[in-house]
């Protein structure tokens, strides 16, 4: 059976958020069902992203930075990836993995902006923009010279939920709930819900 590249957060590794939200599920709190997608680096590898946008950003950076040409690069650079495609058999394998699920918040780990998905394909394609939104001309220019992330600045998390919370202070923090999970992890974190359950854990150390 093909990977799907969704690991299960009971099995997942990684640090920050990933590493929160494991801890805090292993402590009993109740955590929505959460996969980890591991995809960024074969997807990239696939379409060549690394030389394309390369190519996009030539110019770009001088003694001054060109900001005309890097707008247009930005916006070249996240249709790149928008139009750029998994493996047939590993997109079929993550549909599969999460069939019969849903609806999901997508979002990457470390930050509170969700994508809403109604369905395993919503999902598929909002992990998509959320890799796009990482050549926003702000990314960008807070990474340069590096053009691409490293890897785990896009860990993306799958998370299933019984409704879909609005677009705007859908997730709440729970002050009671950050105060027993600060406790119990043993430094200071923000807890945010939905449905009465643990969807996102901010750390006081960042992300």
């Amino acid at each position: 059976m093909v990977n799907p590249g969704l690991t299960p957060l009971a099995q997942a590794e990684g640090q920050g958020e990933v590493l929160l939200l494991r801890q805090a599920q292993e402590l009993g709190f109740p955590v929505k069902g959460t996969w980890v997608v591991g995809l960024w680096e074969e997807f990239a590898r696939l379409n060549n992203l690394a030389e394309r946008i390369g190519r996009l950003f030539q110019g770009v950076f001088g003694v001054r930075i060109d900001e005309e040409r890097l707008l247009l690069a930005a916006e070249e650079a996240k249709r790149a990836v928008r139009e750029s495609y998994l493996l047939p058999e590993r997109a079929e394998a993550f549909l599969e993995a999460l069939g019969g699920r849903g609806p999901f918040l997508v979002r990457r780990a470390g930050e509170g902006v969700y994508h809403p998905a109604q369905t395993p394909r919503e999902a598929l394609f909002a992990l998509k923009r959320l890799w796009a939104e990482a050549f926003r001309v702000e990314a960008i220019l807070e990474r340069y010279p590096a053009l691409l992330p490293p890897p785990p600045a896009l860990t993306v998390l799958v998370q299933e939920v019984t409704t879909l919370p609005p677009p705007e202070g859908g997730l709440l923090e729970d002050p009671f709930l950050s105060l027993d999970l600060s406790q119990a992890l043993g430094q200071k974190v923000v807890a945010y819900t939905w449905e009465g359950a643990l969807l996102r854990i901010e750390s006081a150390r960042g992300g």
